[in-house]
């Protein structure tokens, strides 16, 4: 049935606190009708047609060079102001003035039994090459991934295919180069806009990152989301604009139609949005993550200041699921504007959805969907605890009048902090070769050196959080001691090894909804780590039977950057690492080259999901593409396996669950 447009708005303001013995408990301001003034809600774009899985007929047929990159605009990376603004943790233990957790190492193994489907997925050359070559060099990948119905959606930054579960690509896409692989739709494309850039020289269009997707085996439809700035049409400079665009599949196939729609972040009181006083009239929705239950929908994001240095917390939509199946133009939403965190006094940052199967959703507190946040981004050292929310009472989203609660809790845990940079193995760096020794781009950087660092996860966030059971399951990075990360200097690109890796922090935390208040208990926490390397940007899934997995990507002095899973027992933590997918050389983005401001990129962020009969699939980065300086000379593709810029890809993997 047709609901009336219906919006309802909160400033999550502490509203009660008590200490208990397991948790500290906050219960934030439910939030209110807004009244007929505030028009916030989620705008219908419209429907786009299906996805075209044929190639268009005007390629023509040429050979990558180096004018593909020298002849326009070429990067783009508005993340990074959002990094330096965000809270940042871990200095005193990555300076080594406070010593991190020691842990135990697990094997390493490249057997494979129990990895069922095992293929690469979107690289950077199907990020810059799609849409007939009109996009920008984008790093990192962002992943978003997610299964069901024999078919596999990959979306990334910035560009999205879809596979059969066997890994067979489904999307030709607008191929620069006629005899190239599958490319896939521009996220541009896929959302039905012009292009983000018109080579050579414009006209510019949204500029879409941040991507995310899920699958609803209970409604047997697709949602994909994606964060947008406007970028003015004549020079391409960013106006301030920015919204977070959903997709819904209108059937099972996601081949087939979507309806779309978009949410104004920029919060400054116009269309119907709050105004959270940001410098010169523009917030910025950054990082936009993704949950649902059986009723809503839910996105979170962090929001900054967009031409400021503020940082104004997490900022929680939640949606009627059935509205945006049913394809509705006014989907019902409830806001919760700059959720405050009681557990370390300041603003929220980073609250992840921990998803789950649909016979595992949370029915408490009528409907309660959870979300994890991790302590180490609020300090310096080492934290003991995670916060956990609880979103209630979201069976309302079904009604004209939704009344959701939204508390906070928290448990001791183990030690952990932020972490910071990893090492990985040698090898030929075409790119860097390029900076460093040849007048190739006409700069030099003479302090980067073979091979580059990556960016371990040093945003300190909760990258994976999962439900199964009445158990909520968070995992993060954290420094361990041992070998295997670096000191990195963001000034110039230098950096030297250290007597610390990065690992796994996992927690298993179990809410209780059923008194007056939100309260958990800690069920286990515990480290993954493995001898002599790192284990980056961490996701976890548990299946039906108990048995789950952690994914990541490992890398180290010896090791190219991987794809990993670390598969667990039913009440038992993981004995041994799997690589999954082996890179074949290192990473060599522009992200750590002065092009890129010294910021090596990796992540930002990984996928993850189980399938009901207990298959569990991750995407994780890694390197797929290795190319000498005199390959790249003749062909920067390298084959149709990298760009001028970067060679990152992105490793599909599904594993049966351990008995």
């Amino acid at each position: 049935m047709r609901r009336s447009h219906y919006v309802a708005m909160a400033t999550a303001t502490a509203i009660v606190a008590a200490l208990g013995t397991t948790a500290a408990t906050t219960t934030l301001a439910s939030a209110a009708p807004s009244g007929s003034s505030n028009n916030l809600g989620a705008t219908f774009v419209g429907e786009r047609a299906p996805l075209k899985t044929s190639a268009p007929s005007t390629t023509t047929l040429r050979t990558p060079g180096i004018d593909d990159v020298l002849g326009g605009v070429e990067l783009k990376s508005p993340e990074v102001e959002a990094r330096q603004n965000s809270p940042q943790g871990g200095s005193s233990v990555l300076n080594g003035n406070v010593r991190p957790p020691s842990a135990a190492s697990v094997p390493v193994s490249q057997n494979q039994s129990g990895v069922v489907k095992s293929f690469q997925g979107l690289n950077h050359f199907d990020s810059r090459y799609s849409g007939g070559g009109n996009a920008y060099s984008g790093e990192p990948p962002d992943q978003g991934m997610c299964v069901g119905g024999g078919y596999v959606f990959e979306i990334v930054n910035s560009v999205v295919q879809v596979y059969t579960t066997s890994g067979t690509p489904l999307i030709e896409g607008d191929k620069a180069f006629a005899d190239s692989p599958p490319v896939g739709l521009t996220l541009n494309e896929f959302f039905d806009l012009a292009p983000s850039f018109e080579r050579p020289a414009g006209p510019f269009g949204p500029y879409m990152f941040d991507t995310s997707c899920l699958y609803d085996p209970s409604t047997q439809r697709w949602f994909a989301t994606a964060a947008n700035l406007d970028q003015d049409p004549t020079t391409g400079a960013f106006t301030g604009e920015n919204q977070v665009w959903l997709a819904v599949s209108a059937g099972s196939n996601p081949l087939g139609s979507w309806k779309i729609w978009s949410i104004d972040t920029a919060n400054n009181g116009q269309n119907g949005t709050p105004d959270h006083g940001c410098l010169d009239g523009f917030c910025f929705g950054d990082y936009p993550q993704i949950g649902m239950d059986a009723e809503g929908f839910y996105i979170v994001t962090n929001e900054f200041e967009f031409f400021g240095n503020g940082f104004n917390g997490t900022q929680l939509y939640a949606l009627s699921k059935d509205d945006l199946v049913a394809g509705l133009d006014d989907p019902t939403m409830q806001m919760f504007e700059n959720v405050p965190t009681a557990t370390y006094n300041d603003v929220a940052y980073t609250m992840q959805p921990a998803n789950a199967l649909p016979d595992e959703w949370d029915s408490s507190g009528n409907g309660t969907m959870y979300f994890g946040m991790s302590g180490s981004p609020y300090s310096d050292s080492l934290v003991r605890s995670v916060a956990l929310y609880g979103l209630s009472n979201t069976n309302s989203l079904a009604t004209n009048t939704p009344n959701l609660t939204l508390e906070e809790t928290s448990v001791p845990t183990q030690a952990y902090a932020t972490p910071g940079f990893a090492q990985q193995q040698a090898g030929p760096m075409p790119l860097l070769s390029c900076v460093n020794d040849r007048a190739c781009i006409g700069v030099h950087y003479p302090k980067i050196k073979n091979p580059l660092v990556l960016d371990a996860g040093n945003s300190g966030k909760v990258y994976g959080a999962w439900l199964h059971d009445g158990d909520v399951y968070l995992t993060t990075g954290t420094p361990l001691r041992g070998s295997g990360a670096a000191w990195y200097n963001t000034n110039n690109g230098s950096w030297k090894g250290i007597k610390q890796r990065t690992g796994v922090a996992w927690f298993v935390v179990r809410p209780d909804a059923t008194g007056s208040g939100l309260d958990a208990s800690l069920q286990g926490d515990g480290y993954l780590a493995v001898q002599g390397a790192n284990l980056t940007y961490p996701s976890i899934v548990v299946g039906p039977t108990g048995a789950g997995a952690i994914g990541a990507t490992l890398t180290g002095p010896n090791n190219y950057p991987s794809a990993a899973v670390a598969q667990f027992a039913p009440g038992q933590a993981p004995s041994r690492v799997q690589i999954t997918g082996q890179g074949v050389g290192p990473n060599d983005g522009f992200t750590a080259t002065g092009e890129g401001g010294y910021d090596p990129r990796w992540g930002d962020y990984p996928a993850a999901t189980v399938t009901p009969d207990g298959t569990m699939w991750f995407a994780n980065e890694y390197t797929a593409s290795r190319c000498t300086v005199a390959e790249f000379d003749v062909d920067t593709t390298c084959g149709y396996n990298r760009t001028f810029y970067a060679n990152w890809s992105t490793h599909i993997t599904a594993v049966t669950p351990l008995r």
